[in-house]
């Protein structure tokens, strides 16, 4: 019983990985509608360890519908910022 549930649970998050690397990456534009039920990810895309401005993130999410979409957009970064 244990291993049908384990199978379950792997086939199911491994259909799910599927579904994010599948979506195309979309640039947020303001104002644009972001129907967010569920965070699956939010990743900051810096090149160095501390910066001093903006950097671009990804945030992987899945909608009311269960449809997963990837939005880039520009992360206002102040780790290195000397204040």
């Amino acid at each position: 019983m244990k291993l049908i549930i384990a199978m379950t649970v792997l086939t199911t998050a491994s259909s799910a990985i599927a579904e994010v690397k599948t979506s195309e990456t979309k640039p947020y534009k303001y104002g644009m509608h972001l129907n967010i039920d569920k965070l699956i990810k939010l990743e900051y895309l810096r090149t160095a360890p501390a910066h001093c401005g903006t950097i671009p993130a990804e945030i992987t999410y899945e909608d009311s519908t269960g449809e997963v979409h990837i939005v880039e957009y520009l992360y206002p970064d102040t780790s290195g910022c000397a204040h």
